[in-house]
């Protein structure tokens, strides 16, 4: 732990407000969680307690303070706002920890891509606002994208960093651009899969399992039905319109399809799969409607996964050539904030060598 921070205030008790409390107080640092709802709140202190019992450190749970008043919140040494994707939402909360603390100690806002200087400058010191990006599950993803704004100091930096660190996590840190490093590198990942059905190098099943021998935990098809089309689907538009919509990243009719007719993945109806009772890989019935040439040229397995690759290395050039972050940087942050077994940087190397 930093001895500088003893005690940190998490805004927001869902689940990634709820992994970061479980996080700190597991690193012996007590927390005050906050939010707006009893029942919000109690249920994140239940989520919490499940994990300090899987984790095996159930006492730690003594470190934890609820409650429904920010101003709680005014002694901590830093605070982490972890409240819903709304930037009007977290406006309102930076401001009003704006005025409770003192001008030295650090707000940091969990957001995966909302603008940190947008933030930063509804306050009276965003000097010390800084993105503090974990990534869920955050007890155990090991990776924190640290980004700053053009406000940020030197030492809201530092103690970001050095916070990270106490907390057994890689800390990166990336310039506040859209979609920062993770989320803007991984958006080729799922385009490029699904113009690859659109058209017909191969069916969503085959696309994914090229992408698994190649070393990848999930395809990009069935990684996107985890985390819902529509989500998937807003965070690319968002990313797509904040970048000066190049049609590189220009989102894609099938998935807008899909999302118009309900598909959002596991959680609702399937999505480029079909649940339920199905088999494990069922494709998705719709898609024959879809896509009618569906899987009609089928592409060679190092064609479909250099085609992937290759347009996922030539985000993450932009990206360095636009000093986001390091090519060091890009290829940690793809590897611990996605689970890839390489970086972009480190996938080019291997392509190369095998066309050799």
């Amino acid at each position: 732990m930093t001895k500088d921070i003893q005690t940190v205030g998490v805004v927001g008790a869902g689940t990634m407000g709820a992994g970061i409390a479980q996080l700190l107080v597991q690193h012996d640092i007590e927390v005050h969680l906050y939010d707006v709802s009893e029942s919000v709140l109690t249920l994140g202190e239940e989520r919490v307690l499940k994990g300090l019992e899987r984790a095996e450190r159930p006492g730690a749970f003594n470190l934890m303070r609820k409650t429904t008043r920010m101003d709680a919140l005014e002694t901590c040494d830093l605070v982490i706002e972890a409240a819903s994707e709304d930037l009007a939402v977290k406006l309102e909360v930076f401001r009003k920890l704006d005025t409770l603390m003192e001008p030295t100690r650090p707000i940091a806002t969990n957001t995966s891509s909302l603008p940190i200087a947008r933030i930063a400058a509804a306050t009276e010191n965003p000097q010390r606002v800084v993105g503090m990006h974990f990534f869920n599950p955050a007890p155990i993803m090991r990776l924190v994208e640290v980004v700053r704004s053009e406000f940020t100091s030197d030492a809201t930096v530092a103690t970001i960093e050095a916070l990270a660190e106490s907390l057994e996590k890689t800390a990166v840190r990336c310039k506040d651009t859209p979609g920062f490093i993770v989320n803007r590198v991984a958006r080729p990942f799922y385009l490029q899969s699904m113009r690859l059905v659109e058209r017909g190098a191969g069916t969503p099943a085959d696309i994914d399992r090229v992408m698994r021998e190649a070393g990848f935990k999930m395809g990009a098809l069935e990684l996107v039905d985890l985390i819902g089309l529509d989500v998937n689907f807003a965070t690319s538009t968002q990313i797509y319109q904040a970048l000066g919509s190049p049609d590189r990243l220009k989102p894609t009719a099938l998935q807008a399809m899909l999302v118009a007719k309900g598909y959002l993945g596991r959680k609702k109806s399937g999505g480029f799969y079909a649940y339920g009772e199905n088999p494990p890989g069922t494709i998705n019935p719709v898609l024959e409607d879809l896509v009618p040439e569906m899987g009609s040229h089928p592409m060679k397995p190092h064609d479909v996964l250099k085609t992937v690759i290759d347009a996922v290395v030539q985000e993450a050039r932009v990206a360095v050539s636009e000093e986001v972050a390091s090519r060091e940087s890009v290829d940690t942050a793809m590897r611990l904030g996605m689970g890839w077994p390489k970086g972009p940087f480190e996938w080019e190397k291997t392509i190369s060598r095998d066309a050799s």
